[in-house]
């Protein structure tokens, strides 16, 4: 009986969640979208930090730890469920995704591309994680999401031969598609922790192991001394830029805002919000904040990549129909 009774509560206060599901999904976009923007205008010449990639990453790691750390130990369940040898394994996979994958990959591929390329890759997330679950998660994949993959693929390859005014090159598309290709990877991992520990337990664990192999590439590479940069520039475009976008609304925040959309919102709606988020506030700071402008190739592959996104997300009961 109370069970029963119960339902039509938790119904009431998921349809009441919904719009601040969807307020959070859409405001994690633009975090997402406007990263190699704020990567692009750090990297500039005229820059007061003079960040390069790598001293980027290094530094957004370790600044990024403690945020990580803390979000970890305030979420940690009374009750932690037992650390299996396979969810351990999942942990650390997951944190090199993260960290070495997705935190590197794109700030080396914002600095070999423009930031207008590497937004509309984006739309290769969503496809790329319906295919990759049925390689891995075995979840099937219907002729509809295959031919997502593959306009995907032509869109991708469109947008990498050409040129855009923002000194794009072949090697920088390439490494913005391995870090969208890392991160759709991650989202597996994720999905698998997220069975038997909470959402944001999960983000602040494997964020942890993330930003400490950051940190262990910086100290490889004789790169720590990028950590002091943030300390020795107080600049309004370091703070704006580094300080608040990458570290503190990207890194933490845009994790949070996800979770909480996916408390009341299927994935596929989560993972449509931000894909056309993104796409839409990153191509629009990149126009308008750095200057950059579309050539008509770009636009032709644009239209295949947001195609590819499009088909990715069609319910398969309609196309059934």
């Amino acid at each position: 009986m109370m069970k029963i009774a119960d339902t039509p509560i938790r119904a009431g206060a998921d349809r009441g969640s919904r719009p601040l599901a969807v307020t959070a999904a859409l405001v994690s976009a633009v975090f997402f979208g406007v990263n190699a923007v704020a990567s692009k205008i750090l990297y500039a010449p005229e820059a007061a930090a003079g960040f390069d990639a790598v001293s980027l990453f290094v530094a957004r790691g370790t600044w990024s730890l403690p945020l990580f750390l803390l979000l970890a130990a305030v979420t940690k369940p009374r009750q932690l469920p037992p650390l299996t040898r396979k969810n351990a394994a999942l942990f650390l996979f997951c944190g090199i995704a993260y960290g070495p994958g997705t935190n590197a990959l794109s700030a080396l591929g914002a600095h070999g591309t423009s930031a207008a390329h590497a937004v509309l890759l984006l739309s290769l997330f969503p496809p790329l994680a319906a295919g990759l679950a049925s390689v891995f998660l075995r979840e099937r994949l219907s002729v509809l999401k295959m031919i997502a993959i593959a306009v995907g693929i032509i869109g991708a390859a469109t947008l990498t031969l050409s040129k855009s005014s923002g000194g794009t090159t072949t090697t920088g598309d390439l490494l913005i598609a391995a870090f969208i290709l890392t991160w759709a990877i991650l989202t597996l991992g994720i999905r698998q922790l997220d069975k038997t520990y909470p959402a944001l337990f999960v983000v602040g664990v494997f964020g942890t192991i993330g930003c400490l192999a950051l940190g262990a590439i910086g100290a490889t590479a004789g790169r720590l001394d990028s950590v002091l940069i943030p300390l020795r520039h107080f600049d309004l475009q370091t703070v704006l830029w580094f300080d608040l976008e990458l570290v503190l609304l990207l890194s933490l925040i845009g994790q949070l805002l996800q979770g909480v959309a996916l408390r009341a919102l299927n994935v596929a709606l989560v993972v449509a919000l931000t894909s056309y988020g993104s796409i839409f506030f990153g191509l629009a700071a990149s126009l308008a904040v750095l200057g950059e402008r579309l050539t008509v190739q770009d636009i032709m592959a644009g239209a295949f990549l947001v195609t590819a996104l499009g088909l990715s997300l069609v319910p398969e009961h309609l196309f059934s129909k």
